[in-house]
């Protein structure tokens, strides 16, 4: 196994880390809440408030606008691709939907704005389209886990957008 240097992949000690270039992320840190489905920005975070008393964005200002994720879908601009295919995946295509719904719903409780934007399929190729790029990454991953197979992954320059394909 070839060793990688130290310096590859890490900050010199000092440096600030870039700024995310997304442009569907808030610049500022004022609390709001998203009108479509009531996510809720406190604090430079994105989170589901429990229901019951002092929810519905309470203390945040309502600004007429949607979180990133609801941006995004619409927009039709997703973040993340995620690409299955292979006569495996034909076989085994409830199981494989079933682990996606599962893993994109219990990733949705700990981020808001992972989602799943569309999922559309031609002949043997299912597309998934995400508002977040590491949530097409997890799954390309776990599908990978479970059901073994080709994973291969493409990032922008600015690892904004994430294209994950997977076959067996």
């Amino acid at each position: 196994m070839a060793k990688i240097p130290k310096h590859i992949g890490f900050e010199e000690k000092g440096k600030k880390a870039e700024r995310s270039t997304d442009v569907y992320l808030p610049k500022g840190g004022a609390a709001t809440f998203c009108e479509q489905c009531k996510a809720v920005y406190r604090n430079k975070r994105w989170s589901m408030e429990p229901p019951g008393p002092g929810s519905s964005g309470k203390g945040a200002r309502k600004t007429g606008g949607v979180c990133p994720a609801c941006q995004r879908i619409r927009d039709a601009n997703p973040a993340g691709v995620l690409t299955l295919s292979g006569a495996y995946f034909l076989e085994h295509e409830n199981d494989i939907l079933n682990m996606i719904k599962h893993l994109e719903a219990n990733t949705r409780d700990k981020n808001p704005l992972a989602r799943i934007m569309e999922i559309s399929q031609e002949k043997d190729v299912l597309t998934i389209a995400t508002t977040d790029a590491k949530l097409a990454q997890k799954l390309g991953k776990e599908i990978y886990k479970a059901h073994k197979g080709e994973l291969n992954f493409q990032w922008s320059q600015a690892e904004t957008f994430s294209r994950v394909n997977w076959n067996r």
